[in-house]
């Protein structure tokens, strides 16, 4: 029996219209925020009609709700600053979205006690703070660590390591940034240290005199190859240079103190024209 013409284009167009689509799955291939401007990730949409089965080449809109955190272009989000957007897409009645974190690293530091000196043998515990460009800490995002001289410092398990007399470098990078620190590494049985002499009496503005710091190990011998770092209590009585050189600045009283790491020692400085003319 010969097919009826209407019958044959409704089967015809039936066969010629597209599938509606009736939901839609997306996956996002990592939850780790970007970290970097310009970084991209895809998200990929899957469209499925009513029988479940997968439309091909779907018309999909895509739409970011804080395009100034990441656009979304064709599934490709790209990230612009740190915050949270929430990429969503569309296909007929057909919704679905997902949520971008956006954390770029806009500051690194590095928090350990006594940065300047460790004793051989000996570590403490050091760390990264890494801030976005919001000054908010970042948690997610892992520093590493390098020694320019691995004999003399390294860095292991979140702990600053002294491993031998010497001075190196220590650097945390968080791409795109990095942040140096300079470590000097002192024998293991220094013990304490002096300052000679230790009262020092000025009587007129720009006078100078010299103090000696003498470092000693466990069992009272001197020591040369320790790092001493100088400070006034009151700068404007008189000023240390980092040699230990006590220059007057005004009348009163302060005290310089020689310090190498936890071990200090002080001399009392007096500017007092009476008593420096007798």
């Amino acid at each position: 029996m010969p097919v009826r013409l209407p019958l044959l284009l409704s089967l015809l167009l039936l066969a010629a219209c597209p599938a509606t689509p009736e939901a839609l799955s997306l996956t996002l291939p990592s939850t780790q925020p970007l970290h970097a401007s310009g970084q991209t990730v895809v998200v990929r949409a899957i469209v499925f009609d009513a029988q479940g089965e997968r439309i091909e080449e779907p018309k999909l809109r895509w739409i970011s709700s804080s395009p100034e955190v990441a656009f979304v272009e064709d599934g490709v989000v790209t990230a612009r600053r740190s915050g949270r957007t929430t990429i969503a897409v569309a296909a007929g009645k057909a919704r679905g979205q997902v949520e971008v974190q956006v954390s770029i690293p806009s500051l690194v530091d590095i928090r350990v006690d006594s940065p300047d000196f460790l004793l051989a043998g000996n570590s403490v515990a050091i760390s990264a703070v890494v801030r976005n460009e919001l000054g908010k800490p970042l948690l997610d995002v892992p520093p590493t660590w390098s020694s320019a001289d691995e004999d003399v410092a390294r860095v292991e398990n979140g702990r600053l390591m002294g491993v031998a007399p010497g001075k190196t470098t220590i650097t945390v990078t968080v791409p795109p940034l990095s942040r140096n620190l300079s470590v000097q590494v002192v024998r293991s049985d220094f013990a304490r240290m002096e300052v000679d002499p230790t009262h020092l009496v000025f009587g007129k503005v720009g006078q100078k005199q010299q103090l000696r710091a003498r470092t000693f190990n466990n069992r009272s011998v001197a020591v040369t190859d320790v790092p001493v770092t100088w400070f006034s209590s009151d700068w404007s009585v008189a000023t240390v240079s980092p040699t230990g050189q006590v220059t007057a600045v005004g009348p009163g009283r302060t005290v310089v103190t020689a310090t190498a790491g936890r071990r200090k020692a002080a001399a009392e400085v007096v500017f007092d024209v009476k008593q420096a003319s007798r």
